[in-house]
């Protein structure tokens, strides 16, 4: 149904699809045939003499290709054939028949609405007058034989056979036309109606411009649902009987009528910003209409505009919070939140909190994502309709648009759908009209590694939190790695012990140990190589960009020969770091162990420097501040970074007494696979525990700073920084260069300038010389070089030794030369010798962190220091620099830099794995928790779930440890699927947290406290065993094994009848294991419990 106004032309194409389309506007309708084999418009018929004209519809019944409803300005609705004048009836030529429906008040009819399901009912809607109904249904099919021109249309009412439901027949009065069903809307405007696809009694209209109602029209009393909308127009969605779309000022609202509480979408033209459109000031929507050839294409043209904007619903984005502009553009806040098995509202516990899944998930906004337009037409169009295509998936969306001089113009708009979808297992799949191409991203040749297959380079000293398992005296001698740090217990993957293949089912991880076997033997070994050589991180370090290259196993032989496109797209695909993670997790990539990680990131070609650097750091500063216990004078100095130690951080609470062994069961936690040092370590030995209260040092920094370097075996007057001015921090700055791996002293740094000059690298060695003052010995490496380069660097170091008088021409050609040098180990020593300024000196950051940061504490004031490590860690943050860490630990402030990292990489892998040390053991954080769900989605999309299930353990083992002390209170970290319930009150039957931890084994529900029910065989009540006892006893146990079916209770479903497991399978099997009986021990009771067994 179209509206005409004054002289405006409008256009209707054919309801049925076909190639005809009708122009009405003024007085005349004139009906046009589209050729598309030859391109052009044809004439078929008018009619002139239509001067009340307001609106009219077209409509499907298939018995009729010309059969329109005309609407007046008087409120009449006139039924006419458009092309009966082609058809002479006695001989002679005419209009043709015209059936009109009246109206008892005169006013103006705004809208018509055939039915598609029933063409046979027609709705009419009219402006408001006192007294009288503005909806009116009418029942057409009396008018059919009148209508008709030949014999061919039928005649008789009862050979017709007709959809149900139909209209129910209201009651409208004795003197009503009896063609009328229902009439409604009383003194109200109707402006907009609409019937739904493949319904005969639902009907939509836009009421009063301020109401949508949904009419269910099966009563003569309808059910009505009423939505606050102004709606001055209304289509259907071909595709999708249930979606609707409603324009009404300068705005769309889609609605699904299944849920008309709430709209699916809104979109007004400010959304196509960026496609160039420029909201006009009092624009309203003049016209919309669903494609019926491309799923989710709507069509919408405001009035008096010179093109036509196609939006695609089916592309949009999902935003937390309002849509203003005020989304953030924190990568974690762009997401709805996903449902999976721990966010599902599953019923927990009496003692926990039950969350639905509507208050775990936050409000989202949907925007649209993709629109186009048309060109711009040299004049304002009028109306336009979209063109049906008959072959099915068209690449193009064509459009005929009339303007208001009545002329037709034929745009094609090439829209050709194009579709990029990946699959979990890294395929990708691309879509561009008809035809698609699937990429595969990789393709196990073998079965995928098992955790349990993984030979992983064991932190035998630390739990998983970080913490010591247990007391050791041995201190780091002077050796060092190529990393610059001490060399741990076991450096290389192939210094994991293997141990026997999994011979256990993975429902067993509760109470069995996590056995490891053999490398697998496609597994490569990491090769050992020096990771931070100026050159390559000098490149590594350019405005954050890094070299990707490709991580993929088992590829192709090069070849000489030019490459194939799709080989850059499979190329592409392979290096993609959804890969990249996937590689890793197979290879033992997690929370166990942060040297394992280590020696995977050295092999790992992606970021491998940066990685690989950051997590042999976490190593050594555990090493150092962990062992043998994290928890120093009420501080933990577990996961900090080197801003903690410069500046302090807070201690931890003092206890007054020890936390009780039973409370500390509190935690609903499945035991985790410990070995006897991790188990004996977590239940409360003095290593792992929290602080004495009788520690008399409690809450005194600097003791704890003096405590870690006295376990290390330096004394606090063996060293002091190369300082012009005294500092007030001399432990502090001792303490971060033992973190930094740079704490050179006389012999260290003499063995270190040796190995650094064997290996090639004199710009370093003779650059450490000079800011140690050791100008002599610096010149004499450099003259001892092959290189000339080094041979003239001696003249210009010479010539700026402290000591002589240096011009200012020297001046200036040192800092033109410090420009064009590549080395940086160069740069620094020019800048340092020239500027005497040792801030200058760390800008050069193509130095390696660490070795930045090793300058800062030697040479730095406290309070210059002090802003470098903010200005240091701020930049981190910024550019997403993943090594910043070593700065700021696993803080708040490190969330923010792993924020920035998955921001910049998407490694979202790494994020999760070392958020989990943290979040929630020491402080919260919403983006931490987005990412492990995301990474444990990723990994159940890999269908790697072993994988899975034993990351959630090891982050299991952080939480459990947390609890016992004392780091976080008692809670239940995964809710029960399986509960049992009371049978009279229907409540869980969870033994509170005070029956816990009284070890007593209740026999009544801790609700209604009614007795539970009796043991069939041996009548006595049951009794139920708290779980959080059961895991302490578990976890006391020497045994591997320690759960028996002696406490466990069987139910039968079907009788509910029960008792005791080992008394039920005494009575259905007897002591030898044999089939004994089949019927319920119940007297009375024939239920054939055991054929469950």
């Amino acid at each position: 149904m179209v509206t005409v106004a004054q002289a405006e032309k409008h256009l209707l194409w054919h309801p049925r699809r076909q190639h005809k389309f009708v122009v009405g506007g003024g007085s005349q309708m004139s009906m046009y045939e589209w050729a598309a084999d030859r391109s052009e418009i044809r004439h078929l018929s008018s009619q002139s003499d239509l001067s009340f004209m307001k609106c009219f519809a077209w409509s499907p019944d298939p018995s009729f290709d010309d059969l329109f409803a005309i609407g007046l300005t008087s409120g009449r609705v006139d039924l006419m054939r458009l092309e009966a004048t082609k058809v002479a009836r006695n001989g002679v030529l005419s209009s043709g028949p015209v059936v009109s429906l009246g109206v008892r008040n005169s006013r103006s009819c705004n809208a018509l609405a055939f039915c598609e399901a029933d063409p046979n009912y027609l709705a009419v809607g009219l402006d408001k007058v006192r007294g009288d109904s503005s909806l009116t249904i009418w029942d057409v099919q009396s008018c059919i034989p009148t209508l008709s021109v030949t014999n061919g249309a039928p005649s008789d009412e009862a050979s017709v056979t007709r959809p149900h439901p139909r209209i129910a027949r209201a009651d409208v009065g004795p003197r009503a036309d009896s063609r009328i069903l229902q009439q409604h809307a009383q003194t109200e405007v109707v402006s907009a109606l609409s019937f739904l696809p493949q319904s005969t009694h639902l009907l939509l209209a836009g009421i009063s411009a301020r109401w949508l109602r949904l009419f269910d029209l099966r009563t003569p009393a309808p059910l009505t649902t009423n939505v606050a909308s102004k709606v001055s127009g209304i289509a259907t969605n071909p595709s999708d009987a249930n979606q609707v779309a409603c324009c009404g000022d300068a705005t769309v609202t889609i609605w699904d009528v299944r849920r008309l509480s709430n709209p699916l979408l809104t979109f007004s033209e400010r959304e196509a910003a960026a496609d160039g459109a420029r909201p006009r000031p009092g624009s309203t929507i003049h016209r919309i209409e669903f494609s019926s050839t491309r799923r989710g294409q709507l069509a919408a043209m405001e009035k008096d505009a010179t093109y036509v904007r196609f939006w695609d619903l089916l592309h949009v984005q999902a935003i937390d919070g309002p849509s203003d502009g005020d989304q953030s553009r924190d990568s974690s806040h762009s997401r709805v939140l996903r449902r999976s098995w721990t966010n599902l509202p599953w019923a927990t516990s009496a003692s926990g909190i039950k969350q639905t899944l509507s208050e775990q998930q936050e409000p989202s906004v949907l925007v649209l994502a993709d629109t186009r337009r048309t060109k711009r037409f040299t004049r304002p169009l009028a109306s336009f309709t979209l063109v049906p295509h008959s072959r099915p998936y068209p690449l193009t969306s064509e459009i005929m648009v009339v303007n208001k001089d009545g002329d037709l113009e034929l745009y094609a708009v090439h829209d050709t759908p194009k579709q990029v979808a990946w699959s979990a297992r890294g395929d990708l799949a691309v879509g561009v009209g008809r035809s698609h191409k699937l990429i595969p991203g990789f393709q196990d040749r073998e079965v995928s590694s098992q955790p349990w297959d993984v030979s992983k380079t064991t932190d035998d000293q630390f739990t998983l939190g970080g913490r010591p398992k247990a007391i050791s005296s041995e201190f780091i001698d002077g050796r060092r790695n190529d990393d610059g740090f001490p060399p741990g217990a076991q450096e290389s993957l192939g210094n994991g012990k293997p141990s026997k293949s999994r011979t256990f089912s993975p429902a067993s991880f509760r109470h069995y140990p996590l056995e490891l076997s053999a490398v697998r033997g496609d597994t490569s070994i990491p090769v050992e190589r020096t990771l931070e050589q100026p050159s390559r991180r000098a490149v590594n370090n350019e405005d954050g960009k890094k070299k990707t290259l490709r991580t993929q196993v088992d590829k192709p032989p090069s070849s000489k020969s030019k490459k194939h496109p799709l080989r850059t797209i499979h190329q592409i695909v392979e290096d993609d770091i959804s890969m990249v993670m996937r590689h890793r997790v197979i290879r033992g990539y997690g929370i166990r162990s942060v040297s394992h990680n280590a020696d995977i990131m050295q092999n790992d070609l992606c970021l491998s420097g940066t990685l690989s650097t950051l997590w042999r750091w976490m190593r050594h500063s555990r090493e150092i501040a962990c062992i043998p216990t994290s928890r120093i004078h009420g501080y933990d100095f577990s996961n900090q970074g080197l801003m903690g130690i410069w500046e302090g951080f807070q201690a931890l609470p003092q206890s007054s007494e020890p936390r009780d062994s039973a409370s500390l069961s509190d935690l609903h936690l499945a035991p985790p696979a410990f070995d006897s040092s991790s188990i004996s370590s977590s239940l409360g030995l003095p290593s792992a525990f929290s602080q004495s209260f009788e520690d008399l040092s409690y809450g005194d920094f600097n003791a704890a700073i003096t405590a870690i370097l006295s376990r290390q075996g330096m004394e606090k007057t063996s060293w002091s920084p190369a300082l012009r001015t005294n500092t007030n921090k001399s432990a502090q700055r001792e303490l971060a260069l033992q973190l930094c791996g740079w704490y050179l002293r006389g012999d260290e740094l003499s063995d270190a300038i040796k190995k650094w000059e064997k290996d090639g690298q004199q710009s370093r060695a003779a650059c450490w010389l000079v800011f140690t003052r050791q100008y002599t010995r610096a010149l004499e490496l450099l003259m001892r070089s092959k290189d000339e380069m080094h041979h003239l660097m001696t003249g210009t170091l010479a010539a700026l030794i402290p000591g002589g008088t240096t011009s200012s021409e020297l001046r200036d050609h040192s800092e033109r030369l410090i420009v064009r040098l590549q080395d940086p180990y160069f740069r620094a020593v020019l800048t340092q010798l020239t500027s005497k300024d040792w801030s200058e000196v760390l800008e050069e950051e193509a130095l390696p962190l660490r070795e930045r940061l090793a300058i800062a504490f030697q040479f730095l004031e406290d309070r210059a220091l002090s802003l470098y490590l903010h200005r240091t860690a701020e930049r981190a943050s910024s550019k997403g620099d993943i090594e910043g860490l070593i700065i700021t630990g696993l803080t708040p402030g490190g969330i923010d830099i792993l924020q920035n990292y998955v921001d910049r990489t998407g490694d979202i892998q790494t994020a999760a794995v070392l958020s989990s040390y943290v979040c929630p053991a020491k402080f919260s954080d919403m983006r931490a928790e987005r990412w492990l769900e995301a990474y444990r989605d990723l990994l159940d999309g890999f269908r790697l779930f072993h994988h899975r299930v034993s990351f959630d353990i090891e982050r299991g083992e952080i939480l459990q440890e947390a609890v016992q002390n004392g780091d976080l209170p008692p809670f239940e970290w995964a809710p029960k699927h399986v509960l049992i319930r009371c049978n009279y009150c229907s409540k869980p039957m969870n033994p509170s947290v005070a029956d816990a931890a009284s070890k007593s084994r209740p026999t009544a529900c801790p609700n209604c406290n009614r007795a539970l029910p009796r043991c069939s065989v041996c009548l006595m009540t049951l009794s139920m065993t708290p779980d959080a006892n059961r895991n302490v006893e578990l976890l006391n146990t020497q045994a591997a094994f320690k759960d028996t079916i002696d406490d466990a209770i069987v139910i039968c479903q079907t009788c509910r009848h029960g008792g005791h497991a080992s008394h039920i399978l005494d009575w259905f099997f007897g002591e030898e294991g044999s089939r004994a009986r089949g019927v319920c021990p119940i007297a009375d009771c024939d239920c054939h419990c055991g054929d469950e067994f």
